[in-house]
């Protein structure tokens, strides 16, 4: 006698629902910003705060610079005392007081109130003269120029760059409050990817670091419920992606597992390629039930999948990719009431072409594309040339 896990049951099969109406994307990301807000907070050495995001304001505690200082290189002097220096009526330097040489960063010498740069001055015979004349402040830093005390130099939620981090450096701030990065499991399903086989687990982790959360990929599962669901009740994740089985064929059961551990509450999208893209809770965790074939499974992860991890990581919800509007090269065809992620390449002088050639499960087209347009469900394609947007994967050479 069969095991009860593996006999079929189409009538009780819930993955069943939403194939007849698929869901909208737009109902897609609704459904994933209701559940992906940004983790809590934790602290971490400035340094580490690269490339996070920031969980709250940061205000400066002091100026910066916290006080007068020389931003060139030369000899500080008294502006008054270089008034009408030129090239035809050089100046000798110290007519007040010694010629005193500073450096980038020295203090300002007492009785001076400016800085002659080293291309102002000119030395002969041992004697140094300006040779131009020099304003008041000029070679000067005054204190909080930079940054005044009391200035918020972080918001919260901006994503921490190199630039940041030394700002912070320079104003003594040594550690920072960033959005905890959230762990997303990547659970790849079917007998096929063992040994190997599976190429969407590396693919997925690398998407999700990309995005700021931290990938926990689990061995390959077998396609039966049971052991579907123990991977989705174990706890400890963030998110959870599960790659593969999310069909309706006889061994696709991952719908049918998600529905058992918890709720299943989308199944089927109108998005080409990735329709039969799944959401639900199981352990009150969300959720992602991606297709397994690669290609496929690459559209559902930067169409829906992607903004869950960016939400929870504290960023932007939106596609993480540079955008620019360019001119169809060739037609876009597109099945109207379907979003449709177009995979297109660059055809030069500001147009873009679809890669049509291996089909939508091809994961050479998505190798060789170099972004993407997302038509919308209102529009049956672009024709050629029209302008559309492009959300490029890579900035175009010499950008």
């Amino acid at each position: 006698m069969m095991p009860p896990e593996t006999i079929p049951d189409p009538t009780s099969r819930p993955r069943m629902r939403g194939f007849a109406a698929r869901a909208g994307l737009e109902q897609a990301w609704a459904w994933i910003d209701a559940r992906s807000s940004a983790r809590d907070a934790e602290t971490v050495e400035t340094r580490e705060a690269v490339d996070r995001h920031a969980a709250s304001d940061i205000t400066a505690g002091c100026d910066l610079p916290p006080a007068d200082r020389v931003a060139a290189d030369g000899f500080a002097v008294r502006a008054a005392d270089t008034v009408g220096a030129s090239d035809y009526n050089p100046i000798p330097l110290g007519l007040s007081c010694p010629p005193v040489a500073v450096s980038v960063g020295d203090a300002v010498p007492p009785g001076t109130d400016a800085v002659a740069a080293v291309d102002q001055i000119r030395s002969d015979f041992g004697m140094i003269e300006l040779v131009a004349s020099v304003a008041e402040g000029e070679g000067i830093e005054r204190r909080g120029d930079d940054v005044v005390a009391g200035t918020i130099v972080l918001a919260a939620g901006r994503r921490v760059r190199a630039s940041d981090a030394a700002l912070l450096t320079a104003l003594g701030i040594d550690t920072v409050a960033v959005v905890r990065r959230p762990v997303v499991r990547i659970v790849p399903v079917g007998r096929d990817v063992g040994d190997g086989g599976d190429l969407d687990s590396p693919m997925l982790a690398a998407l999700v670091e990309r995005d700021g959360g931290i990938a926990e990929r689990r061995p390959a599962v077998p396609d039966g419920l049971a052991a579907l669901r123990g991977a989705l009740a174990e706890p400890g994740a963030d998110l959870i992606l599960v790659a593969g089985g999310s069909g309706l064929g006889e061994t696709d059961r991952s719908a049918e597992a998600l529905a058992a551990a918890g709720s299943l509450d989308i199944h089927g999208i109108a998005l080409r390629p990735a329709d039969s893209l799944a959401l639900g809770m199981a352990g009150g965790v969300p959720v992602v039930v991606l297709p397994g074939q690669p290609a496929r499974c690459f559209a559902g992860y930067e169409a829906v999948a992607g903004r869950a991890v960016r939400r929870m990581a504290g960023g932007n919800a939106g596609f993480p990719f540079p955008r620019a509007t360019l001119v169809t090269a060739r037609k876009i065809v597109s099945p109207g009431g379907w979003s449709d992620f177009c995979r297109v390449r660059l055809a030069g002088d500001g147009r873009v072409e679809p890669i049509g050639s291996g089909g939508l499960a091809s994961l050479s087209s998505v190798a060789r594309a170099d972004g993407f347009v997302l038509v919308p469900a209102d529009r049956e394609g672009y024709p050629a040339g029209s302008a559309v947007t492009v959300h490029l994967f890579d900035l175009p050479a010499g950008d």
